[in-house]
């Protein structure tokens, strides 16, 4: 989908405080061939809960946004979400989200996405279709937050190859010009690889996670057995990936070597090698793989932390394009071009 007249006028993120890979090592929750594989240097870990990680950037967002365009927003449509349990049970955290941002009653949808990591990525093609095609809604509010941990999710161990974190983060999409305009949007989705996080597992009444810690690998093993092992997931995973990107740069008229910096899920070294890097035929320095092997992979946030961290530091700039390619399980891909504008910090 091509996109010529929306933008993203505000970015937010709250990052937690950084645990060295040290020690996970010394305490036993992390193995030699795990950090081997991961090349994992530390990760984010915060004392806040996801909800509120996502208010924290929601609060930054907003400022900038008002900041950015001399006016305050008022989102019509305001989107969270989160991979992991967000501190309730039977609870809608995006409520709460909106609420604490003190955005209060009046129209719109405020809406829990559920696309697991690719969720933020997936709502910016949800919430463009939405604002494109609403004239009556002119602001649309994005958040995800997670923090992971004992005794559900060990932000080391939980899963292969891959080391978790936590975080928030948040962007305003507006039909005014801000610190990036959105060129184009795809997405792809592939429900056969569903079972790679469920495994063998039975449909329970209640979560198991409270007692003991979720088992990712287990399950990946399970499946992958049954599947024709990693190569079967490569395979599908590297078509997904090329199918998005190219139409996104088809639609932005752009090639890949026209796009500064890629904005792709925190996985280890070895993940971004075989899901990313090699499909695209790219090098690691045109990511952000530097960037998440410091503060790992924080379920929906990964890409926009990495897209405020490149503003804040001057990494990409006014006038060129990045890339935010978005992956979640079950499984979907989305792939956003953005051109930085000239109220890029």
């Amino acid at each position: 989908m091509r996109v010529d007249d929306l933008h993203l006028t505000g970015i937010g993120s709250d990052v937690g405080a950084l645990t060295p890979v040290a020690v996970p090592l010394a305490a036993g929750e992390f193995t030699a061939v795990d950090a081997d594989r991961t090349g994992q240097l530390s990760t984010a870990v915060s004392p806040l809960p996801g909800p509120e990680l996502a208010v924290r950037a929601g609060r930054e967002a907003l400022r900038q946004s008002e900041l950015t365009t001399g006016e305050p927003a008022w989102p019509t449509l305001c989107l969270h979400a989160g991979i992991y349990h967000p501190g309730i049970d039977f609870w809608h955290a995006a409520s709460y989200v909106r609420d604490q941002l003190g955005l209060g009653a009046g129209p719109g949808l405020t809406l829990e996405l559920g696309a697991m990591s690719n969720s933020l990525v997936a709502s910016l093609d949800i919430a463009a279709s939405v604002l494109r095609g609403r004239p009556d809604h002119d602001d649309a509010l994005i958040t995800a937050g997670d923090r992971f941990g004992a005794p559900g999710f060990p932000h080391w161990s939980t899963d292969t190859g891959i080391v978790y974190g936590d975080a928030g983060s948040a962007v305003v999409l507006s039909r005014r010009p801000g610190l990036a305009r959105i060129r184009a949007i795809a997405s792809y989705t592939d429900p056969s690889l569903e079972g790679l996080q469920r495994g063998d597992e039975p449909f329970r009444t209640a979560s198991v996670a409270a007692h003991r810690s979720l088992d990712i690998r287990r399950r990946k093993r399970q499946w992958l057995g049954r599947h024709g092992g990693p190569a079967h997931v490569d395979t599908r995973n590297a078509d997904a990936v090329t199918t998005v990107v190219k139409t996104a740069l088809a639609d932005a008229g752009l090639d890949l070597p026209g796009i500064a910096k890629i904005c792709a899920p925190h996985y280890g070294r070895r993940l971004v090698h075989t899901q990313i890097l090699r499909p695209l035929g790219v090098p690691e320095h045109r990511t952000m793989t530097e960037l998440g092997l410091r503060v790992g992979h924080l379920g929906a946030s990964d890409q926009i932390v990495a897209l405020d961290h490149l503003l804040r530091t001057g990494e990409a700039g006014p006038g060129e394009h990045v890339l935010l390619l978005g992956i979640g399980v079950g499984m979907t891909w989305t792939a956003v071009v953005l051109q930085l504008g000239p109220a890029c910090r």
